[in-house]
């Protein structure tokens, strides 16, 4: 189910939000829905129209007027043909560092790639990237071997800014530092505006290297259903946020791990609206957004900042160079205690591949590497949805990703994720079991594959082959 534009009548628009609150599960038959007057408040509409929203549902049969005591859900919906989250509950610890553990212990160097969400390096222009090496390297001299200290070299500051200005990015080159990849610029971003023991909402599902992080900084994770198509849903995420009051927001609005959804511009123009009435930081993971748009890429949540409460984050690991360890923050008001947090860490930074990567920037490198490059995704994500889609069980769905190159697919109940990785494994072929994106290790009948490597042969038969695997599970149960 889609969401109507905002030119759409408010309380239709209203009427749907709330209907996919009741689809997410973040309400159970017999919860009290919000009251007209505080719906009025959220959405910034008058009370008739808070009203006629909640008749809309009654009029569906999803809700029930009970006399003097508001509206109750009395029927949930499940929307059919795509994936689907399991109900949600409250603020809960992290744990699941342990099955992180027994996965990423193994190699993937021999394995069919479909586990790591990483480009296949043959997709990388290595050429380019050593030429931009040798270029600053003559440059630099002996300063190459040397430290770049904090906030990071100031001509990557700088290319990095005029980049994110095409965008409408509100922050320049001295809003930046620079990390060693998008993770420290997380880490930095969440000890900035936490502390252990506070309440961090995150997606359902959300990237497995957040819940780590969450769990290495001793934080609880509240989860907000995220549509495939939509992003993170705005209804749950105000309702989690009065009940809850977490410390910040952590989301990835534009090309989301695993999903692949990336919210509509008005609709990321509500979610900084709503955490700025809320008064808590959103902490933005943009590491795959340069993947998305046919030209040139969508806003980030940052160009809508007005009050510096956006953190926005990101890097090159996912698009150019995922050894070079590139990333960068843009911390709004939060830029001092990140700054501080960065030099009382790991503080220097490696002055040779900020300047190589500052070179790709400047040069035009980057933009016809990544143009090439979103069209080879295109193609290796069209190819192995094709080979899910006839080799898979029924009851097979799939998430079909709106950029960016992962495939996030519910298989039949019966049909472990866990299992498939292991007898997978076994075959030489890796793959993502869906319990590494939620806190407790839930979503056990889902898999994420990387389609960011060359559709051959070998490759879509490894696709093929994990669809056997499931047939045979699945008769198994």
């Amino acid at each position: 189910m889609s969401v109507p534009p905002l030119s759409s009548p408010h309380y239709r628009r209203i009427a749907e939000m709330l209907r996919l609150t009741l689809e997410s599960g973040a309400l159970r038959t017999g919860d009290r829905m919000i009251s007209a007057r505080k719906l009025a408040e959220r959405e910034q509409v008058s009370l008739p129209t808070a009203l006629e929203a909640l008749r809309c549902l009654e009029a569906e049969g999803l809700i029930v007027a009970r006399p003097r005591s508001g509206y109750f859900v009395c029927q949930i919906k499940t929307p059919q043909g795509r994936p689907h989250s399991p109900p949600l509950s409250g603020p809960v610890p992290v744990t699941m560092s342990a099955v992180a553990r027994s996965i990423f212990s193994r190699s993937e160097a021999r394995l069919v790639p479909l586990g790591a969400a990483l480009p296949d390096p043959a997709w990388l222009p290595t050429e380019t990237l050593q030429r931009a090496l040798q270029t600053v390297s003559r440059r630099l001299e002996a300063r190459g071997q040397s430290y770049s200290l904090p906030p990071g070299r100031a001509d990557l500051r700088r290319n990095i800014a005029l980049r994110a200005a095409q965008w409408g990015a509100r922050f320049g080159a001295d809003d930046l530092v620079i990390t060693t990849g998008a993770t420290q610029a997380l880490r930095l971003a969440l000890r900035a505006v936490c502390q252990p023991g506070d309440v961090v909402a995150i997606e359902q599902p959300a990237y497995f290297g957040t819940l780590l992080l969450l769990e290495d900084l001793g934080l609880k994770a509240l989860q907000i259903p995220t549509d495939p198509t939509e992003g993170v849903l705005l209804a749950p995420l105000a309702e989690a946020i009065e009940r809850h009051r977490p410390a910040a927001v952590l989301a990835s609005p534009t090309v989301q791990n695993p999903l692949g959804a990336s919210m509509p511009v008005t609709r990321k123009q509500e979610l900084v609206a709503l955490i700025e009435r809320a008064g808590i930081p959103l902490i933005e993971d943009d590491v795959y957004g340069d993947l998305a748009g046919e030209g040139q890429r969508p806003p980030a949540c940052k160009a809508f900042d007005q009050s510096g409460s956006v953190i926005y984050c990101s890097s090159l690991s996912k698009t150019l160079a995922p050894g070079w360890r590139v990333g960068w923050i843009a911390a709004g008001r939060y830029h001092t205690q990140v700054l501080q947090a960065r030099m009382a860490g790991d503080w220097a930074g490696s002055p040779l591949l900020e300047a190589a990567a500052s070179e790709m920037l400047a040069s035009g490198d980057y933009e016809r590497h990544l143009r090439r490059l979103k069209l080879r995704v295109s193609e290796g994500v069209k190819a192995v949805i094709a080979r899910v889609e006839a080799s898979f069980p029924p009851g097979t769905r799939v998430a079909v990703p709106a950029a960016g190159f992962l495939l996030w697919v519910e298989l039949p109940p019966q049909v472990k994720a866990w299992t498939v990785y292991r007898r997978a494994l076994a075959l030489g072929i890796g793959v993502c079991p869906g319990s590494l994106f939620s806190p407790g290790a839930e979503l056990e009948n889902f898999l994420r594959l990387n389609c960011a490597n060359e559709p051959s042969p070998h490759l879509l038969n490894a696709v093929e082959q994990i669809g056997a695997l499931c047939h045979e599970l699945a008769g198994e149960s």
